[in-house]
């Protein structure tokens, strides 16, 4: 039942969110992966884009949600002081509120009433593995929803929020606050808080790799295998390619 609002400090520059903002999250995938972070760990397979068309990278708020008890249920933090409200607090503009919420879309992790709040604070967005209710509302508030899958049950019937800022599991994929999340059509993706800028400029640059080579395959009308996967001769080609073009 603690909260724990302070959020590890940003590690990424505004550049870099903008950078990561508008490549896809298959290019952060690869390069994790490349990175030693096996893709199975840092990959949630099950969350969906309830805002479609909307990419959403920002630092992460976490909110942890267990199981209805009422004897438990009783004892945590009401009001303002509950923990999905300690989140709201503590994220601000560039900021994603992270939601262990049990994988069930049951779990509804809030509507229209609560998520007001975000739009209030500027939040970037909101990701969980449990269910949004009133999207039809919440879809016009500004930040991009993730979840489960939209719902109309009661949440409060199935779990309640019980840590705010504590690691949490979502779709089994590990999240600490101040860590990175990379969401968009594709996926959801989690960039370690300690790796953040390394993972960010190179995630920026593999991007731009990949159009080089889509570019000169076509050029050349030849099969992808002379350039892809790129090796380590592509990507020194590629980067002279860039320099002698003022890159």
């Amino acid at each position: 039942m603690a909260n724990h609002p302070a959020t590890p400090a940003p590690t990424l520059t505004q550049d870099l969110i903008e950078g990561l903002t508008a490549i896809n999250s298959t290019a952060v995938l690869d390069v994790l992966a490349k990175n030693g972070f096996a893709p199975n760990y840092m990959y949630m397979p099950n969350i969906r884009n309830l805002t479609p068309g909307r990419r959403l990278v920002g630092r992460a708020v976490t909110v942890r949600f267990v199981p209805f008890r009422a004897d438990v249920e009783a004892q945590k933090p009401a009001g303002e002081d509950s923990p999905e409200y300690a989140a709201f607090e503590a994220a601000g503009p560039g900021d994603v509120i992270v939601m262990e919420s049990m994988r069930d879309k049951r779990m509804s992790i809030g509507g229209d009433v609560k998520f007001l709040r975000l739009k209030q604070r500027g939040v970037a967005g909101l990701i969980c593995d449990g269910g949004v209710r009133d999207m039809h509302v919440v879809k016009d508030y500004g930040p991009a929803f993730f979840g489960l899958d939209q719902t109309s049950n009661l949440g409060t019937t199935f779990g309640f929020p019980f840590e705010t800022n504590g690691t949490v599991a979502v779709d089994g994929v590990l999240v600490q606050p101040g860590d990175y999340l990379h969401a968009d059509d594709d996926g959801v993706v989690v960039v370690p808080r300690a790796v953040a800028a390394d993972i960010a400029k190179k995630a920026i640059e593999y991007d731009e790799l990949e159009e080089w080579i889509r570019a000169r395959l076509d050029a050349e009308g030849l099969s992808p295998g002379k350039y892809y996967p790129p090796n380590e001769k592509t990507t020194a080609e590629f980067r002279k390619w860039k320099a002698d073009n003022g890159g």
